[in-house]
């Protein structure tokens, strides 16, 4: 088990995969309750990996900092995001070095996003909404080289569902549910 990741489960998975490529689609959710303000809770939904089910319960809370009007009880939505790129690439990264037998010692990514709030509360025409860029930095050290590593991150980039949603803009689709008092 190098670096801590179940290397037995991936090549389970993989040749799983390899006889039915449908045990290569997964399915995930979550639920999002307004609490009031800014403030959300959110709870994860089960999962489907082929033709598993995984049971999965976590929850956590989104706000906005205080002067976006919010309770700064929690990470913002923003903040939230930037976790879910980094933790993806932070995966890419520890199960690549493991697959090529690098032996990681430390591992962190740092990201930083930048967003015009003027165009979120619409107070300028024009003015941008989606974040305008996502910087980030991994700092590591290991057994590997720099040529390797440079590798990893490409690769980590590249194979990260986060990233790659994020680069070249998943589909988003809504639909409303409306209860109207009687």
């Amino acid at each position: 088990m190098g670096n801590a990741i179940a290397a037995d489960r991936l090549s389970q998975l993989a040749h799983d995969i390899r006889a039915d490529a449908g045990q290569g689609v997964a399915s995930c959710g979550v639920n999002v309750a307004w609490v009031g303000g800014t403030h959300a809770r959110v709870r994860t939904l089960p999962m489907s990996i082929g033709d598993r089910r995984v049971q999965r319960d976590f929850r956590w809370t989104v706000d906005q900092p205080g002067p976006c009007g919010g309770g700064d009880l929690a990470p913002s939505a923003p903040e939230l995001l930037l976790s879910c790129l980094g933790a993806c690439l932070v995966t890419g990264f520890a199960v690549g070095a493991t697959v090529m037998g690098i032996q990681l010692r430390s591992l962190e990514i740092e990201l930083h996003a930048r967003h015009d709030l003027a165009g979120s509360l619409q107070l300028r025409r024009g003015a941008d909404v989606p974040l305008t860029g996502i910087d980030y930095t991994i700092r590591l050290s290991g057994d590997g080289t720099q040529e390797q590593f440079e590798r990893l991150r490409e690769k980590a980039q590249m194979h990260s569902p986060c990233a790659m949603s994020l680069l070249h803009g998943v589909p988003l689709h809504g639909r409303l549910e409306l209860s109207l008092p009687s």
